[in-house]
């Protein structure tokens, strides 16, 4: 029988269940992490960019957020791309244009 509280109620000691290892585990890992890293904290100011308000609609959508900014940070990335691959074009033409020459 769980002892009791002054006020009748059972002792808190005596009612706790061990959590799940996987919870466990996923907890540890939690506490351990540093906060003060500068990755961590370059990320936590690029979130706050764009994640202003910490209401429900704004959680719901976060991940859809994210993944449009992904998305329009890799077309970005492309489109800037696209002249440095069509000078690796051209570089590769006049290679392979030598090389014919000289054989």
């Amino acid at each position: 029988m769980p002892l009791s509280s002054p006020l009748g109620f059972p002792s808190m000691a005596t009612t706790t269940t061990p959590l799940a290892p996987g919870l466990t585990r996923k907890l540890k890992k939690v506490l351990e992490s540093r906060t003060d890293s500068p990755d961590l904290l370059a990320s936590l100011n690029t979130l706050s960019e764009f994640y202003a308000d910490n209401i429900p609609q704004a959680r719901r959508s976060l991940r859809s957020v994210i993944e449009k900014r992904a998305l329009s940070i890799d077309q970005e990335f492309l489109l800037a791309s696209d002249p440095v691959q069509q000078a690796l074009d051209r570089v590769e033409e006049e290679v392979k244009a030598l090389s014919e020459c000289c054989d």
